[in-house]
């Protein structure tokens, strides 16, 4: 009995007496694996997880847990212990609030780069929309970002307009026969012979009281179907300025702008890349541009989650 409480008691001694440096080894380690297992996870194109302050703060710890052994202070002067100690714990809290403080940098820098990229992808995106409705109407890209804001103001996207509908007492041939199929330039004039207001005919003709019916393929621009205010409120996208579209937010160059055409199922087919030149990122890191579409195959996609 006595030489189970002597053991005991030895271990109790021995746990205490080592308690302080188990406790530096402890964290050491924690934070030295902790590092170690960021620099395993990461790749060419992102950064490392955790700052390399980590691993000094870990491995400062290591040495302050080693010193604080009762092996190793019996074989140190007091002076000399005291000393190595308080330089490997100070050195430890340095590196751990610079670890701390690397980490809110990088949290900063990942609020900031989610900002700027939503920016440039629906800049891209904006692009993209315009540029496909230039080649619906003009039959391919264009490379010239002036020739496309010309575009995306001018009236030349068809619109068709369609108020009142057939019937089965006079169908659609026999209404175009009786000439009751108008154009919306004709509503003014017919309305005048009806001593009726402009707006009171169509009101008449969308619900159905008259035997007109305006078949018409109107213009308007792709900025007033797109881009105006209302339409972006209703679509819930944001507010755009056209005299900004063209550029990166980040540093204010222009995108980048090349086209071509692609053979596609033995059809000469035209293609279009755009990206942004000046990605958002750090120095002396791989940074991931954002682009759409492709010089080698003929389609828009963008490389960020769509």
């Amino acid at each position: 009995m006595n030489d189970s409480n002597d053991t005991y008691r030895k271990l109790l001694f021995l746990v205490r007496s080592h308690s302080f440096s188990i406790i530096l080894l402890a964290a050491g380690l924690a934070w030295t694996i902790m590092y170690i297992k960021s620099v395993a996870a990461s790749t060419e194109t992102a950064d490392l997880s955790q700052p390399v302050e980590m691993l000094f703060a870990g491995l400062a710890l290591i040495v302050s847990g080693i010193l604080a052994m009762p092996a190793v202070l019996d074989r140190i002067p007091q002076n000399a212990y005291k000393l190595l100690l308080l330089f490997g714990v100070s050195a430890a809290a340095y590196f751990f609030f610079a670890s701390t403080n690397s980490v809110l940098d990088e949290e900063r820098f990942q609020m900031d780069q989610k900002v700027i990229n939503a920016v440039t992808i629906q800049r891209l995106t904006d692009i993209r929309d315009a540029e496909v409705a230039y080649r619906d109407v003009k039959g391919e890209f264009t490379d010239s970002f002036d020739t496309l804001l010309a575009f995306i103001q001018a009236p030349l996207v068809p619109l068709n307009f369609s108020i009142g509908s057939f019937h089965d007492t006079l169908p659609e041939s026999q209404s175009y026969e009786e000439g009751f199929v108008i154009k919306r330039s004709d509503v003014p004039g017919i309305a005048a012979e009806f001593g009726w207001s402009e707006q009171a005919m169509l009101d008449s003709i969308t619900a159905d009281a008259l035997s007109y019916k305006v078949r018409d393929t109107l213009y308007t621009s792709f900025y007033a179907e797109n881009f105006a205010d209302q339409k972006r409120i209703a679509k819930k996208l944001p507010l755009m300025a056209l005299d900004s579209l063209t550029f990166s937010p980040m540093t204010g160059e222009r995108f980048r702008i090349d086209t071509t055409f692609v053979n596609q199922s033995g059809l000469r087919v035209s293609a279009i890349k755009v990206q942004d030149p000046t990605p958002f990122g750090k120095p002396n890191v791989k940074k991931d541009t954002l682009r759409f579409g492709s010089l080698d195959e003929a389609h828009t996609d963008g490389n960020w989650r769509q």
